[in-house]
């Protein structure tokens, strides 16, 4: 992991006067699941579009393994999903080998190896008849055809119910496992992107606000402890005593970031040092929480 797979360099798409995409520079890493975020509407459709040549950008430059010039060879490494639409009367059996004969893929086995992963080997109905939740898990599959060492989802759980949502959850986690293929996979729902990405990026009217890795991610939402007091210099020095330095204070509260495992102690510490404690509790923020605030808005109603 940590090598460069796919970046793009301030990419730019303009609809007239509408601008889709503002100079967009985002990395993609070798072995990733990259979680693009941001609410519909946001950019994220038209970012892989013009990533996968789907759209031509108004300005900016795409790399896709390291190939800047030769971009229609290097897409060929690519397997994207957007909007999954097969034959309807064709079997997923039948509709992936479809597939394989219109991209010239002679791979042996590889269609009912894919099947698997994703939970419909075996299933004889046509296409439509599945529930939405097999149609995605049908389109991830052709998306896998040819071993591709890109994965392109756009909105996988969009529409899905609990259990379906469950159910892509463990697809994504499987065949990106089994196949060894970097994703990238757009969603509005940060919480289950949480479940499966190993890095974000933060998208929100064209312009990408933010790269971050899972793990910086739940370190900027951890908990804290907040605890109201009556004098605010009182309490800082006796949780001093207690080898607390590392205090933040607002009117008369004080944050704690770490030693969240003493609350007991620090608040009958407090007490019996004469300072009287109005309120102490954990605060965590969600994700939905950082996100809304990363962008400057309010939760969709």
């Amino acid at each position: 992991m940590g090598q460069a797979i796919l970046q793009t360099h301030g990419l730019t798409k303009k609809y007239g006067d509408f601008l889709a995409l503002d100079a967009v520079s985002l990395t993609l890493k070798k072995g990733d699941i990259y979680g693009l975020v941001g609410r519909n509407g946001a950019g994220k459709t038209t970012f892989f579009k013009c990533v996968m040549g789907l759209a031509t950008p108004t300005s900016g430059d795409v790399v896709i393994s390291g190939e800047k010039s030769n971009l229609n060879a290097a897409r060929q490494q690519m397997g994207f999903m957007i909007n999954p639409s097969f034959f309807p009367y064709l079997n997923p059996k039948e509709s992936l080998e479809y597939l394989c004969y219109v991209k010239g893929i002679k791979a042996k086995g590889e269609v009912e190896q894919l099947l698997k992963w994703v939970g419909l080997d075996g299933i004889k109905k046509p296409f439509k008849a599945f529930s939405l939740g097999m149609k995605q898990r049908l389109g991830i599959a052709g998306a896998l055809l040819g071993s591709p060492s890109i994965v392109v989802l756009d909105e996988p759980i969009n529409g899905l119910d609990p259990q379906g949502i469950i159910d892509m959850r463990e697809v994504i986690k499987t065949v990106h496992a089994e196949s060894g293929a970097t994703f990238i996979i757009s969603s509005h729902i940060l919480s289950e992107l949480d479940l499966v990405a190993t890095q974000f990026g933060f998208i929100d009217h064209g312009e990408l606000l933010q790269e971050i890795t899972r793990d910086d991610l739940h370190e900027r939402t951890k908990s804290t402890l907040h605890i109201e007091v009556d004098n605010v210099p009182k309490a800082q020095a006796v949780l001093q005593s207690m080898g607390i330095e590392d205090v933040a204070a607002n009117g008369r509260s004080l944050m704690l970031k770490t030693h969240l495992e003493k609350s007991n102690e620090i608040a009958r510490t407090l007490i019996n040092s004469a300072v009287e404690v109005y309120d102490l509790h954990r605060q965590k923020a969600t994700l939905e929480e950082y996100f809304m605030r990363l962008i400057g808005g309010e939760q969709d109603a």
